[in-house]
């Protein structure tokens, strides 16, 4: 669009001469590994964080700062490096594994979110614990925006309408509970709350706006200037 040509390689080139594996190649390679391993283990830790948030035990989590930064560190290298792996090196592999590990977040999302729901719906919950679930989703959205920024062109539409469903259960859900049923009507709040939340992050993905647009860019633009001096020549 702005008749300024990428210097980000289209493929990734991993023979060299005399069908050796190049530099290049090698790098791209370990980039790609590096990255998922990180971001398993990111992912493996999340789980674990978010199941401790979400038990019922009322014990405190003293360690829960160091265990966000560690897992905040370890996620912000897997991005970093599949990053690097795909805008600086072309890596072609890697963007389908990328889009196949955010249809499994979006999984875990969505049993979060039900797991929450029935939370809700039960009215078994303190302030504490709420901001516990507010925190969890949050965390889980965010890493799934961050995967998608890293492929080009990648499009959350899809993402989604799992999610849309899921506030439209949890609207019925309210509905009963405090027209059929009845509950205390403080616990409203937090259901609005919630509801609203979810609802805006789906109907923002779904919309496609662009909102994500000025930042990707700024990315694609620093990888355009830079790549040529940080990937290899072989």
């Amino acid at each position: 669009m702005s008749g300024q040509r990428s210097t980000s390689p289209s493929s990734t080139q991993p023979h060299g001469q005399n069908g050796h594996l190049s530099q290049r190649g090698m790098l791209s390679i370990v980039m790609l590994l590096v990255s998922l391993g990180t971001l398993g283990i990111a992912a493996l830790g999340g789980a674990k964080m978010a199941y401790d948030l979400l038990s019922p035990s009322e014990k405190s989590h003293p360690g829960l700062v160091a265990a966000v930064i560690a897992l905040g560190i370890t996620y912000a290298l897997g991005w970093l490096t599949a990053m690097v792996a795909i805008r600086v090196y072309g890596n072609l592999i890697l963007p389908i594994l990328l889009n196949l590990i955010m249809w499994v977040l979006l999984a875990g999302i969505c049993y979060l979110y039900i797991e929450i729901m029935r939370r809700l719906y039960n009215q078994e919950y303190e302030f504490v614990n709420f901001v516990k679930y507010v925190f969890v989703m949050i965390a889980g959205l965010l890493a799934l925006v961050g995967l998608h920024l890293v492929v080009e062109d990648h499009n959350l539409r899809p993402f989604s309408f799992p999610l849309l469903f899921l506030s439209m259960v949890q609207l019925g859900l309210i509905v009963y509970r405090y027209v059929f049923k009845g509950g205390e009507s403080i616990y409203i709040i937090g259901d609005l709350v919630f509801l609203f939340g979810m609802s805006a992050f789906s109907i923002l993905m779904l919309a496609h706006v662009g909102l994500l647009d000025p930042l990707r860019t700024r990315f694609t633009n620093y990888f355009d200037r830079n790549s040529i001096s940080i990937r290899t020549q072989d």
